[in-house]
């Protein structure tokens, strides 16, 4: 039996190894367009400041590893076309400009997302950068070494947008964000984003939101970016305004795309297609909260969603199974840690929920224990029932409560629970009442008027 995997990044080389293990037996390759495969593309902002030294470090294996584990990773290769009748596929070696033809019994489709290039006047000018791949840093890492930039614009005030912004920052740029929402951070509620925009100016990033960018302003080179009634100068340009799913060669082929703008797949990852399986950035499933189509583009995710493809599509039948994601999320902006998991409450009323929130701002420590840090923590439930929906958290220690409040989203748990919750306790490592416990109380104090939509900020 011979399995393509189209994308060699987390889904696409997840799916292979997974593969290999189920079955010893069967002929894997797997075609990759970038010049690397398994690239922690999550660590690529932190490349920019020497964080991470090297961009080998970045390079999780080898096309020499894969082979030693008997499979072919084809580098600089990109699939133009699948034939799913006749099971061919038309290949472009991107080294030579050739084409030739492969064929396959069962395929992965695993082609991840792209980033977003909005159609602004200028962007086409010397020192304008998308960031997704390492290819990118690689180019922006050529421009900062041989054109010295000193004042760096960030358009994007998401993940991508807030990491960057702060690596350059750490070496020594001028670093202004704009975002042409009224916040950064726009998946988080407005508390949170409060936290980041003060986090940012803190440390010297210049932010401005609710301004679109009009146009890059230069003569070859970028020397400006404008926006409204302002300008702002600029000679390097990074554009994190977003990624979409790369869809395009599984729609030729006859893919069901869905609601989301990603395909659509079971919950075995197979596709409509015919022996066909998807997994990764590019493919859309359920949010476990809602039960709504969701599209979750993470790392962790993509790696998950991979075991699942690379497993079916080895056995040929429903072996394992992917339930769906609750969104959790997390990124760091210089000292402050940011989470969440579940639904906003923006989200969970759009779902159709009445909610009822909490917030609190305790210490990640015992108050009198050195080193004592603030964290904020936000709970959002059900008003009719109770069932804890989402929550968000920023400070120091973000990372362990989002993780706790995820663990109790995915079993279902009310605040009844969180409020009387068994978690560990020593001055060192957390209050007596985790702020999960203390916003759990909160909760339970205004839920007699939840169905009058109180929030933690009224």
């Amino acid at each position: 039996m011979r399995l393509v995997v189209v994308g060699g990044v987390a889904a696409g080389t997840k799916a292979a190894s997974r593969a290999r293990r189920v079955d010893p037996e069967v002929e894997i390759t797997v075609y990759q367009e970038e010049p690397e495969p398994s690239i922690s593309e999550c660590g690529l902002p932190y490349l920019l400041s020497g964080m991470v030294e090297s961009r080998d470090r970045l390079v999780a294996r080898t096309p020499e590893k894969f082979a030693e584990q008997g499979i072919e990773m084809k580098v600089r290769h990109r699939v133009e076309k699948v034939l799913p009748d006749t099971r061919k596929l038309f290949v472009r070696d991107l080294a030579t400009g050739g084409t030739f033809e492969d064929s396959y019994d069962r395929l992965v489709i695993a082609t991840g997302a792209s980033a977003v290039m909005p159609p602004i006047p200028g962007a086409d000018l010397d020192g304008i950068f998308e960031f997704r791949f390492l290819t990118d840093a690689d180019e922006v890492m050529r421009h900062t070494k041989e054109r010295r930039p000193a004042k760096a614009v960030i358009v994007g005030g998401g993940y991508i947008g807030l990491e960057v912004a702060e690596n350059l920052c750490r070496i020594g740029m001028e670093v202004a964000l704009i975002e042409g929402e009224d916040r950064v951070a726009l998946a988080y509620g407005p508390e949170v984003s409060e936290r980041v925009e003060a986090e940012l100016e803190r440390n010297g990033v210049d932010i401005f939101t609710g301004e679109r960018v009009e146009a890059f302003v230069g003569d070859g080179r970028v020397r400006a970016v404008k926006f409204g009634e302002g300008q702002v100068e600029a000679d390097l340009v990074i554009l994190g305004v977003g990624v979409k799913p790369s869809v395009e060669l599984a729609r030729e082929a006859g893919a069901e795309i869905g609601a989301t703008g990603a395909i659509r797949v079971d919950k075995g990852m197979k596709t409509n297609l015919p022996d066909v399986w998807a997994a990764g950035d590019c493919v859309e499933t359920t949010n476990l909260v809602s039960g709504e189509p969701s599209w979750v583009p993470l790392g962790d995710t993509a790696n998950q969603m991979g075991r699942v493809a690379g497993t079916n599509a080895a056995t040929g039948e429903d072996t394992l199974e992917f339930p769906g994601v609750l969104g959790t999320g997390i990124f760091q902006v210089y000292d402050l840690g940011v989470g969440k998991t579940g639904l906003s409450e923006k989200d969970a009323e759009a779902a159709g929920y009445e909610t009822v929130s909490a917030g609190v701002e305790a210490r990640d420590r015992a108050g009198y224990y050195p080193g004592a840090e603030k964290v904020f923590l936000k709970l959002i439930a059900d008003a009719g029932t109770g069932r804890i929906l989402g929550a968000e958290a920023a400070g120091s220690g973000a990372d362990k409560l989002t993780d706790i409040c995820a663990t109790a989203i995915w079993g279902g748990l009310s605040y009844p629970d969180l409020v009387n919750i068994d978690l560990a306790y020593s001055p060192p490592f957390g209050p007596a009442l985790s702020p999960v416990i203390q916003a759990a109380t909160i909760l339970s104090g205004k839920f007699d008027r939840a169905r009058e939509g109180v929030r933690a900020s009224e």
